[in-house]
């Protein structure tokens, strides 16, 4: 989901049950913004071998990206209850914002 927040402000929103902070790698680079699963193999056999009967949460490797307009800044990212949130913020210089010019 992409929502907005405010007037200048925007949420990325990820749905990531089942993963931790140490499992996702959120990165910017030339107006990308790359969200990612970061798994070992080492681990994946591990998992393989756990003893679970049914596994009704998958960890998938997965990679989302999204192509972000110069003006604006990614302000963070948190990870709470399953769901990432990035943060953003368009960032308006002030010779582009509306003003009002005095009449003499």
């Amino acid at each position: 989901n992409i929502v907005k927040t405010g007037k200048y402000t925007y949420d990325i929103q990820v749905a990531l049950a089942g993963y931790g902070k140490e499992d996702v790698d959120v990165s910017f680079e030339n107006s990308v913004l790359t969200i990612k699963s970061v798994k070992d193999e080492d681990e994946k056999e591990v998992e393989d071998n756990d003893g679970v009967l049914h596994k009704g949460i998958a960890k998938r490797m997965f990679k989302k990206s999204f192509t972000i307009a110069e003006d604006v800044e990614i302000k963070g990212a948190e990870l709470k209850d399953g769901l990432l949130v990035v943060s953003m913020e368009k960032v308006i210089p002030e010779h582009k914002k509306a003003r009002t010019i005095q009449i003499k």
